[in-house]
């Protein structure tokens, strides 16, 4: 976009569009309304219903106690706010046939991805259970897998329902030399680091997977288990001209927060990879 044609509210809109091509965690997150305005870090969202109401016993000529919706809402908090303030050569721009900030704007926004995908990564640690592979191999993967489906099944999310398990690197290459035989069948599952389904998980591959020494922690969980909201404010883009150069210049603000609203619907897999002997 040129220079002077510059407005904060199609770049907000250009750096919030197709994030599934750069995110993972953040496609497989909660999709359900979530009411409230983000304006600036510390503002609260509240998520309608996303918890359970309690089911009592009824007794004739005995009271019933009314549970109000407060108690099985769940506020969201936006508790995140990052920023990236790029400069562009005005030389380089011109030569970029007044494309300013084209290049620069892609970075920026996939930049801003992979830090969101790094901070979701991290809620394996508000996992309801633990499965735990000490020394995975190929020969153990399949086994470990298996446990972490029928610790969600066992957490009553229903068979049909999406489940995603999002695996390291190094943990995708077990299943390879395990001659696991991906399903690509289901066309309407898409996004950065999908490999397709196996046992009832659609799976996909993350560099974001966090480590604890030679631990991946690896992550099976429903649709319903973590919420996110974010907004990048147009309010929160500008551009100006820094000093002492001849460069043009934007600054951006990416403002969100995420919650883990179903614990026991989010499964940590502990993963630390093997020498295989026999492949």
């Amino acid at each position: 976009m040129a220079y002077e044609s510059f407005r904060p509210e199609i770049l907000a809109k250009e750096l919030m569009t197709d994030r599934g091509r750069d995110c993972v965690f953040k496609n497989l997150t909660y999709k359900g309304p979530i009411i409230g305005e983000i304006t600036k870090k510390g503002d609260v969202l509240h998520i309608a219903g996303a918890g359970r109401p309690t089911v009592r016993d009824y007794r004739p000529g005995e009271d019933i106690t009314l549970e109000t919706k407060k108690s099985y809402n769940t506020d969201l908090y936006i508790t995140e706010a990052k920023y990236v303030n790029v400069e562009v050569d005005r030389v380089d721009s011109k030569q970029a046939q007044g494309e300013v900030f084209g290049v620069e704007v892609r970075e920026a926004k996939r930049a801003l991805a992979q830090t969101l995908d790094e901070y979701l990564a991290g809620f394996y640690a508000q996992a309801a259970a633990t499965i735990k592979n000490e020394q995975c191999t190929a020969a153990t993967i399949l086994s470990t897998l298996a446990e972490a489906e029928q610790a969600l099944l066992e957490a009553d999310v229903p068979f049909e329902e999406e489940k995603s398990l999002v695996i390291s690197p190094a943990v995708y290459t077990k299943l390879v030399l395990g001659k696991i035989m991906f399903q690509q069948a289901n066309a309407e599952v898409s996004g950065k680091g999908f490999k397709g389904s196996y046992l009832n998980f659609n799976v996909y591959v993350s560099n974001s997977i966090k480590r604890t020494g030679g631990v991946h922690h690896c992550m099976a969980f429903s649709r319903q288990a973590i919420a996110l909201a974010e907004q990048i404010p147009a309010a929160m883009i500008e551009r100006y001209k820094p000093e002492k150069t001849f460069a043009d210049a934007f600054k951006v603000l990416h403002l969100y927060g995420a919650t883990v609203i179903r614990p026991a619907e989010l499964i940590r897999v502990d993963i630390t990879p093997g020498e295989e002997t026999e492949i």
